[in-house]
């Protein structure tokens, strides 16, 4: 059964790259030139593999970067060096970061400790769990922020009988963990990919460098902001039937139990995240004295946690845990927009932007990009690849109506995030949606709310905030 199962799948693959390939060489439409032609393509390709997972996530980012090679569109040497880019480095201290809260409890440890101060009010252990979620995912990836706290909802979920898919707590709970995973990403830099996508876009096209520090000043003010948003939504829409959750306190304790005091390890691996948060935090003041500070220290990161005696996991640790194939999905997302800009296509797509936006004010077209990028995530089910082409696109219709370009690569970025209508958009989606608690068009009618209101906070923070922050 198992053969049979690959050889379809190795058809569909086959199939698919056939058809793509068949159709680079069919005259482009409407004046595209054929170099963009064939970017558009192979982000076709790139969005099947990366959403449906037919071939490995890293295979299809080396597949990406090998079709831009030796299609013409980018030489060997700059479409590799991807693999070694600066944000690859900061993506990887927050990795081996991850992977050390997580080998020795503590973000568990954080995450219950933080829901006990929220009491037994079935809306306020709601909140309690979005909030803790969304402050793990600041700091290790989503996925692993809603894979930790997922359970613990159940648990309590599961202590006074909620049955799945019956009650609006349920409902209103997991789809909560499913948001604030994805929401807390925006919070720091190595939150979530398109955050060092947005950084280095942005940098190789207006030379300005965002530093931690910096990134922080607006994310982690959205990330609040939106958390709560998306709490008061879930709350007005599945209004949990009962006012307490009865023994919830009693497994916040018993969970607390299970995971122990902070001793030993754990608190030596709380210390060294203490320590790497503030060596990046420093970025405004020791990036005068070294350039790339951010990207040094984060350097700095990986060797004290790999360190005999004064770290907390061993370089076989880091190899087994530490999940490789993002750093390779953010390598082939980033050669991916390299691919649009050189082969022209962000230049074709956003003139035909700006046709259609010609007239309308600067905050009404940066809400246009903004939108657009949030729209795109919905369609291309991958935060990454909507990334790769909302960025630079956002950058340069910004660029050709008069606005900063810093402007439309931020909020595209920050909006290329915003999964929120369906479980297959995110992998915290789907996460949530596994439990059994909601259904689709449930988290797609709160989604479409939170979707169009997270577009209006990315374009008023884009529009009037981070201007101010970055003295642009």
């Amino acid at each position: 059964m198992q053969g049979v199962n690959d050889l379809k799948k190795v058809s569909v693959i086959a199939i698919v790259f056939g058809i793509v390939l068949f159709t680079m060489l069919i005259p482009p439409p409407l004046n595209l030139n054929p170099r963009a032609w064939r970017v558009l393509w192979i982000a076709f390709l790139a969005v099947f593999y990366w959403s449906t997972e037919l071939i490995p996530i890293p295979l299809t980012s080396v597949l990406i970067i090998l079709l831009l090679v030796v299609e013409g569109i980018l030489p060997f040497d700059k479409a590799y060096s991807y693999f070694a880019d600066k944000v690859i480095a900061l993506m990887l201290a927050g990795e081996v970061l991850a992977l050390s809260l997580s080998r020795h409890g503590v973000d568990r440890y954080i995450g219950v400790k933080f829901l006990g101060f929220m009491g037994e009010k079935a809306e306020r252990v709601v909140l309690g769990m979005m909030l803790a979620t969304s402050t793990l995912s600041m700091w290790i990836p989503n996925t692993a922020a809603a894979a930790i706290m997922a359970p613990i909802g159940v648990g309590m979920l599961g202590l006074f009988g909620e049955e799945r898919g019956a009650r609006n707590l349920g409902k209103a709970m997991m789809i909560g963990i499913a948001y604030a995973a994805t929401i807390g990403g925006l919070g720091t830099p190595v939150g979530t990919p398109p955050n060092p996508i947005t950084i280095s876009n942005i940098e190789k096209s207006t030379g300005v460098v965002i530093g931690f520090t910096t990134w922080m000043l607006w994310g982690i003010p959205i990330a609040l902001i939106l958390t709560i948003i998306a709490w008061f939504i879930l709350i007005a829409m599945y209004k949990p039937e009962v006012e307490v959750v009865k023994g919830g306190r009693l497994t916040i304790e018993l969970e607390a139990r299970k995971i122990g005091l902070l001793t030993g390890r754990r608190l030596q691996a709380l210390l060294l995240f203490l320590v790497s948060a503030l060596l990046w935090i420093i970025d405004p003041i020791a990036s005068q004295l070294l350039k790339d500070w951010t990207y040094i220290a984060s350097l700095v990161v990986i060797t004290i946690h790999i360190l005999p005696v004064v770290g907390t996991v061993t370089w076989d640790d880091v190899s087994k845990g530490v999940d490789w194939g993002v750093l390779f999905l953010i390598a082939g997302g980033l050669a991916l927009g390299a691919g649009f800009r050189e082969s022209g296509l962000v230049e074709f797509l956003s003139s035909i932007a700006m046709q259609s936006l010609s007239g309308y004010s600067p905050i009404a077209i940066v809400f246009a990009i903004s939108l657009i990028s949030s729209l795109l995530v919905v369609a291309f089910c991958s935060i990454t690849a909507t990334a790769s082409l909302a960025v630079p696109l956002g950058i340069a219709i910004a660029r050709g109506v008069g606005l900063n370009p810093i402007i439309g690569g931020v909020a595209a970025g920050i909006a290329s995030t915003f999964a929120f209508i369906l479980p297959a958009n995110t992998p915290p989606n789907a996460i949530a949606y596994s439990y059994g608690f909601f259904k689709n068009y449930e988290m797609a009618k709160a989604g479409v709310v939170l979707m169009i209101i997270s577009v209006f906070i990315a374009t008023l923070f884009s529009y009037f905030i981070i201007p101010i922050i970055l003295g642009i």
